[in-house]
């Protein structure tokens, strides 16, 4: 009976570290507020979609401050999730709460539709952060902009980090620590119920 537990109980337990680790990695990923961070490619974070084009926005870090060097990363893509070439983009920063502008950066072209536009706030606050995109041999959105707004908190996200731990990180280990324990106690008692029967000669 020790030999056949002994590799049970250890697999529970690798399970259990195996989630542990990509848990840390993750959270640690998340977290983080180092630019180098910063991957090549599409962004990954918040989407607008129209007519078919998607507008993806993330900024970093992920929770910005007040005096930060923030970048305000965008990815234009097309119905085939792939970036567009030759775009005109402009940003629109308003303060949410009074729907003041605060900053307007004009129209620049980019050749490729993965952008990043730094930008420093001076207040802790809530904006709207909008881009206007023109999109140079699509009939529409050539002459009138594709715009998409997204919602910014600048400043303290304690909270918020908080509820990204509690759901990425304790909540799926503490769930496979117990899958594993019951896993280990269910097994436990067959054994020893198959155990306590009697033989037959």
């Amino acid at each position: 009976m020790t030999n056949v537990m002994k590799p049970i109980s250890l697999s529970c337990f690798t399970l259990v570290g195996i989630i542990l680790g990509v848990s840390f990695v993750y959270c640690f990923c998340l977290l983080q507020r180092d630019d180098s961070f910063l991957a090549y490619g599409h962004f990954f974070g918040e989407n607008v979609t129209r007519d078919g084009y998607q507008v993806v926005f993330q900024p970093f870090p992920f929770a910005p401050m007040a005096g930060d060097n923030t970048t305000l990363n965008f990815s234009i893509l097309d119905e085939e999730n792939l970036n567009i070439h030759n775009i005109f983009s402009a940003l629109i920063i308003k303060d949410k709460e009074s729907n003041e502008t605060i900053a307007q950066i004009p129209y620049k072209q980019y050749m490729y539709s993965d952008i990043t536009i730094p930008y420093r706030f001076t207040n802790n606050s809530e904006y709207l952060v909008t881009l206007e995109t023109r999109i140079i041999g699509d009939s529409k959105y050539q002459t009138q902009p594709l715009t998409a707004t997204f919602d910014l908190i600048v400043g303290d996200q304690t909270a918020e980090y908080f509820k990204i731990i509690m759901l990425y990180f304790v909540t799926p280990v503490c769930a496979a620590i117990i899958v594993a324990i019951l896993m280990y106690e269910l097994h436990w008692k067959r054994k020893k119920t198959r155990k306590g029967r009697p033989t037959t000669k």
